[in-house]
This record gives structure tokens, sequence and C-alpha cells, in this order.
């Protein structure tokens, strides 16, 4: 039986095209075979051995699984190819810069989790002035903060294929700055100051406002320092305010623009930069998604409770933004109290937001996950839990071609579930959902020219609710997928992280016919928590 024993590491979390892939191997493995995989299909590459390195090259665009073999060992992971590195967004988080905080570990551990950007939140001096004048210094809340360590931090993102992006939010201003300019602020009707958390001063950002010139300003100068992006933080509110002219302001209808001023003024610095603005709850994405950002950020609070509401924001932010990439920062509140179930709510959550074609802002540091909006209140995950995270992960980079990758029509709703007969599903004792339902099995179905992608989420033994701790799921057995499909099927594919191995494996299937056509059918493996299956059609 073989044995998942070797340790191999990654030297990046993305390649580019045309670099090489190099995968650092135990020193003890003198020999050993390496087989490349897209789905399930291998994928022709050159392999070989510079002393303690695995190097693969030759490699194309795309999503790939590695697995490595020797002996009755082996190892598995995953790696992607992209043309530039604002294909796709896997946010990871970094807090501590004290002067005992330098160091790369963590950032390797963010690595071997493919987080290919990293957001430094609470490392400038203060929200107004974002560098110090000095290379120690105190964060906003008084921590100990090593400009040093910042700056090798920042050295590291980039040996190791993450883009380092710095967390600058777009309104916030010390209150001494606001009695200096207090033409920069937000007033309300009445003239007052408008001030969050009773120590910060919102200003104005509309584009003849001054603040935002200094504010942009400021991003240029972080990226100077040698960042490659901002993270453009708001708070969800105010929505209308007053500049100190008494004239009505609409945030909305203002913030496309600084969005656009900031990523200018960021490409402008460093061409392979960019920008990534919180859409709070997901205001005001109407009108804020096509502006030029990596990826559509949103952070996510009630009343988007619910695993379909991640689903529902995923899927109108691409819609609206021409198919941008979105990132769901989605909390996990119970790790508050931790245990197996906030690591079940974990599982859950991370599936139903890359089953939707998402990514999740929730890991960062080392081996750590956020659980409130201030990052450095995160918790560490248990070390027998951190491979299971490990594996999703994998599994999210190995698979984007079936989730963020997925170009495929969302037929989810019109193809399967109600009147609709394309796709069934049915096991004895279980029911089935298209929405996410508590206590079903949820399915999120694609349908491209050649193929069929179709998630399964067991909410089995849980109820709908995302960010609420959970029971292990309810293992569903004996599912037996039917596909009304009048065309010629090449074969029928599982995977799942929840698995031994992340490799897909086919399944038997027969066919037979109907007055519309032919009637695929197959029996699936017992679902865990996650898998996907797929239907590769003849060409």
């Amino acid at each position: 039986m073989e044995k998942n024993t070797l340790i191999c590491t990654f030297d990046k979390a993305q390649y580019l095209c045309g670099e090489d892939v190099r995968i650092d191997l135990p020193p003890e493995l003198r020999g050993g075979e390496a087989q490349v995989m897209r789905l399930e299909r291998p994928a022709p590459c050159q392999v070989h051995r510079e002393g303690a390195a695995l190097v693969l090259s030759g490699l194309g665009e795309g999503s790939y699984g590695v697995c490595i073999r020797h002996g009755e060992a082996y190892w598995e992971g995953a790696f992607d190819v992209v043309a530039e590195h604002r294909q796709v967004t896997r946010y990871g988080f970094l807090t501590d810069f004290a002067p005992d905080d330098a160091g790369d570990e963590d950032l390797r551990r963010m690595c071997a989790l493919h987080l290919n950007a990293v957001q430094f939140y609470d490392w400038m001096y203060r929200h107004d002035k974002l560098l110090p004048d000095s290379e120690l210094y105190s964060d906003p809340m008084g921590r100990p903060t090593s400009l040093a360590v910042i700056e090798g931090k920042i050295a590291a993102c980039k040996r190791l294929g993450m883009r380092p992006f710095a967390y600058g939010a777009v309104y916030a201003a010390t209150a001494a700055t606001c009695e200096a300019h207090p033409d920069w602020a937000m007033y309300s009707m009445d003239g007052k100051p408008l001030i969050f958390a009773r120590w910060l001063y919102f200003m104005n950002i509309a584009a003849d406002s001054p603040w935002s010139g200094h504010i942009v300003e400021q991003y240029r100068e972080a990226v100077r320092f040698g960042f490659e992006g901002i993270h453009m933080d708001t708070y969800g509110l105010p929505k209308h305010v007053w500049d100190a002219q008494g004239r009505p302001v609409e945030l909305a209808e203002e913030f496309p623009g600084l969005i656009t001023r900031a990523a200018q003024a960021v490409r402008e610095e460093c061409p392979e930069g960019g920008v990534i603005f919180n859409h709070v709850n997901n205001w005001p994405v109407t009108s804020s998604a096509g502006a030029p950002q990596d990826a559509v950020y949103i952070e996510v609070w009630p009343p988007n409770d619910c695993y379909h509401d991640l689903y529902t924001l995923i899927r109108e932010a691409k819609l609206l933004s021409g198919d941008k990439g979105v990132v769901l920062a989605a909390y996990l509140k119970p790790f508050e109290a931790g245990g197996e179930p906030a690591e079940h709510a974990f599982r859950l959550a991370w599936a139903a937001i890359s089953a939707s074609g998402g990514t999740q802002l929730v890991l960062g540091e080392d081996r750590c996950v956020l659980r409130d909006s201030y990052y450095v209140n995160y918790a560490r995950f248990r070390d027998g839990f951190f491979p299971t995270v490990q594996k999703y992960c994998d599994f999210l980079v190995r698979y984007a071609d079936l989730l963020y990758d997925d170009k495929g029509t969302d037929i989810s709703r019109t193809a399967s579930g109600g009147i609709n007969e394309d796709i069934c599903f049915s096991a004895e004792g279980c029911e089935f959902s298209t929405d996410g339902a508590g206590g079903t099995v949820w399915s999120i179905i694609r349908e491209s020219r050649r193929l069929i992608s179709i998630q399964l989420i067991n909410l089995r033994g849980n109820d709908a609710r995302w960010n609420e701790p959970k029971s292990r799921p309810v293992p569903a057995e004996g599912i037996e997928l039917r596909l009304r499909l009048d065309r010629p099927v090449k074969g029928i594919w599982w995977a799942s992280p929840d698995a031994d191995s992340l490799r897909p494996v086919e399944l038997r299937h027969s066919w037979t016919n109907s007055e519309h056509g032919r009637i695929y059918s197959s029996l699936l493996p017992p679902l865990d928590c996650w898998a996907a299956v797929w239907v590769r059609l003849e060409d």
C-alpha cells in the first residue's frame, strides 16, 4: 500500500509562463518518478534533477497536480502557471511586524498554501501617513513595529512568487490631520465631522478633494518602498456625506474614480502592481465592480449568513465585473472557541466559496486563521488539522479549471432540482438541493462545450448558516448521478480533498436510450464534505 510520507515543497506560490517549477525533495530521495496532470490528463513536460530539487519545465498556462513516487512512498502537490499574477488572487495576510518577527518561515508556510498575494495588515505608521520617519515605530494601535522586518518580508514575498499588498484605508485620518485640513474632511448634514470608532476621522475621497490626491500619493510612496499593490480598505459606512462647503457627496459614485486613480498611480511605479478595494458587505459593488482592481473583494457580514449567500455574492460580482476573480473576506467566528466544530466550519465555508468560483481570505501568518475583522486577533490551527487545510488549498489550485477558472455557464437551477431532469441525483435517505439548504447535498453545476462540472457539498447534519460551529457532515453514500445528455461522453471523473489522494478517479458509467435521447448513469463514491465530478464530452 502506498504511503503519503514524502515531504516536498515548491519554491513559489505561483509561476509565470516560462519559469521553471522547482520542487525541493527530501535529501535522502535519490530516485523516484514524477507525474504531472491537468484534471484527468497527463501534462507533458521536461523533468530533471538539480541537486536536491526536481525541476519541471515546458509547461504552459494552467493548473496542475503533481505526484512524486519512490517505492511505496509518494507525495502530492499542486501548482499553477499564469501569464501574469493578476489573473487570480489567492489572498493571505500578515500582521506581525515587531522587531522579533523577522524571518520568512510564516511566508514559507503561506507559500505552501499557494497564497499568491499577501495583505500587510496594519503595517503603517498612521492611516494618513503610511511610512514612518524612523525604522522602529508604533502602529496606530500602539504595537511595536519594525520597518526593517516589513522590508524583509516584502523581499521574501517577491522571492516566493507572492505579491505584497500594503493595507491603506481610503478615508481614515487622525484628529490632528482633520484639524490641520478641515477642508479635507467629510461632514454630516448638520456640519459635524464624521468619526469612526471614536478616533479616526473620515476624509472626503471625491475627485475634487485635496485628500484624494493625498491618499493616492501615500499609496504611490508605499509602492516605491517595495509593495506591489494596495489594499484599499473601507468601513462600509457612511454612504451619503457632505463636503466642507456643504455639498452632498455620494460615495458610491466617487469610489470608482478613486480606484482608477489609485490603480494608475500604483502601476506607474510598478507595472505588474494593482489594487484591491474592500466592498464591505457587497457595497457598492454595482457601481465599482468594473473599476480597474485586481479582483472584486467583498467583506462578508450579516445578513449574508447562509452558504447560498456566498454563492450569490460571487456569481453577481463576476457578472458585474466582466468575470474578474472574486475574493470573499469571510472571517470564521467559530475559531473564537476553536475545536472540531470550527474546523468543520472552515471545510464547509472553503468548499462553498471555492465551488462557487471564488477564493477566501481567511488564511495567513504561520498556520493561522482569521476570526474577526481585526486581523491581530487571529487564531492558530491545531497541528493535527493543518494537513487538511493544505489539502483543501491544493485542491483549489489543482482543480481550478473546475472552480475559479471554470468559464462554463452556471446551469445549477436550470438543469437540476424542481422540474428539471437534465441532471439528477438520488440516494436512499438523502435529500439534494440547488440552493445550499441545510441537511442536504448541495450541487453547483456548470456547463461548457466539452465539459460539465459538478460540485457537491455535503450539508447533511448541519444547517445552512456558514459562520457557526458545525458538526462533521453525515456521509452520503450510494449517490447515483443521472444525466439526460444526448451527446457522446468520453468519461466521468471524481476527485475530493477528503479522499486519501487528490488524484482523479474515473467512474464506471452506463447509458440507456429514452424518448429524449441518452440517459447516462454513474454511482458516485461516498461523499464526506466536498467533491468535484466532471463529465468529459467527446470532441
